[in-house]
């Protein structure tokens, strides 16, 4: 029954967020805000990423050039599909000299 509990508890919190979302509009967030959702998807990807690069299972160092590549050419460009793109070119090319 707990687990109900819980299960009913987080399906409200994220349909709340969502609808406050869908309610905001055509609002204009503040600049502070609005500067803080552009680095949103270059932070979700990277939390999702590194625990891989650091914990994966073998080829750590195409791993580490494929993470390295990808953190330059998305600071470089400032596009996060250049950058997925060009980390994985560099960790095939790597896996591939190394491998």
């Amino acid at each position: 029954m707990e687990r109900l509990w819980i299960i009913l508890s987080v399906a409200v919190l994220t349909y709340l967020t969502r609808i406050v979302g869908f309610r905001l509009g055509d609002r204009q967030l503040p600049p502070v805000f609005d500067r803080f959702l552009t680095y949103v998807p270059v932070a979700a990807f990277a939390a999702l990423a590194i625990p891989g690069v650091a914990e994966g299972s073998g080829n750590f160092p195409a791993r580490l050039v494929g993470a390295a590549v990808l953190a330059l050419v998305v600071l470089r460009f400032s596009r996060l599909w250049v950058g997925l793109l060009a980390g994985m070119a560099g960790f095939w090319v790597t896996g591939w000299v190394v491998g």
